[in-house]
């Protein structure tokens, strides 16, 4: 969904009604009176979980075990992000059959290289035949709702403190004092 397709409102206890003049002549120029909408409620995600995600994997990165530094997942803090979400399954895989392993290595191969212009990361593997190319899921605002930012974030909370071996909350931890 576009950004400019939601209209800000506000829940007075009774009804939605907009939260600006703006807000008001947007609904009053798309609908009609009386016209039915169906409304979807993902609430807005605060700035402050968004900062506390980038600071726990920024912490997780500078702490990574010295056989995971030379990884290609470990080049950066974007690119542990990016892996971390496609490790939990936030992700959009790509399949293409190919009918020969041969032919699925030189399309994984090219289907990496695309993916990862495209997306900044991707991650390929080839299965038989079959070549899958995983690129993560856009976690902006503009992309991504409230509910699913928060669900992806304590995933990728979960794999970055299994992946150090502690604790999700002492990881969580370190991020809200490095974030502050």
């Amino acid at each position: 969904m576009r950004k400019n397709d939601l209209i800000r409102c506000v829940w007075t206890g009774q009804a939605l009604e907009p939260d600006s003049n703006f807000a008001a002549h947007q609904l009053h120029d798309r609908l009609g009176a009386g016209e039915v909408i169906n409304v979807d409620l993902d609430p807005e995600r605060s700035e402050k979980s968004h900062k506390h995600q980038f600071a726990f994997v920024r912490t997780a990165w500078m702490n990574l075990p010295e056989e995971l530094k030379g990884a290609p997942f470990a080049k950066n803090e974007k690119t542990l992000r990016k892996h971390a979400l496609i490790a939990s399954g936030f992700c959009v895989t790509e399949m293409l059959a190919l009918g020969c392993p041969r032919r699925a290595e030189r399309a994984a191969a090219t289907m990496s290289r695309l993916a990862a212009r495209m997306s900044g990361y991707a991650v390929t593997e080839v299965q038989g035949t079959v070549a899958n190319c995983h690129t993560p899921l856009s976690q902006s605002q503009r992309a991504m709702g409230g509910k699913v930012f928060q669900e992806s974030k304590q995933a990728v909370l979960e794999w970055l403190a299994d992946l150090l071996s502690v604790t999700p909350e002492a990881l969580a931890n370190a991020g809200r004092k490095q974030a502050a």
